[in-house]
């Protein structure tokens, strides 16, 4: 009994979720589902301010980069390069910087103005701003 009831405690709290960070001078506190989307399918391109939005990534295979897009983006990582390399053949966008690890994710993100990324929770330190996701 008290074993299912440590497992619906787990459930309640996602193991190592992906929480949005931004550049300290992105000027929002809040993203909706569908306008983090655009950004990291790259159909939004500046923010509110007019400027530019710097999208940052991990690669493929990690773990994290798969559950973000899974459970924020609501697409296959799969799904996702097909719309960045779309997008870069056509000459609309370019495809996001990728990084190696949470550590360089957070370097570039404190670092690049207007960038925007992700990292598991408890990385996110005051170099960087968090966003909630409504």
């Amino acid at each position: 009994m008290k074993a299912l009831l440590w497992l619906g405690l787990l459930l309640l709290f996602p193991l190592n979720a992906a929480t949005v960070v931004v550049h300290g001078s992105v000027p929002l506190e809040t993203l909706s589902q569908s306008q983090l989307r655009n950004i990291f399918t790259l159909r939004q391109t500046q923010w509110p301010d007019g400027t530019p939005v710097k999208v940052i990534v991990l690669a493929d295979s990690s773990p994290l980069h798969q559950r973000f897009c899974r459970e924020q983006l609501r697409l296959f990582p799969y799904q996702l390069t097909g719309i960045w390399d779309k997008r870069s053949f056509s000459g609309t966008g370019r495809r996001p910087q990728q990084v190696d690890s949470m550590a360089a994710m957070l370097e570039l993100v404190r670092t690049e103005a207007g960038a925007i990324g992700y990292v598991e929770a408890h990385y996110v330190g005051s170099a960087v701003k968090e966003v909630r996701i409504e």
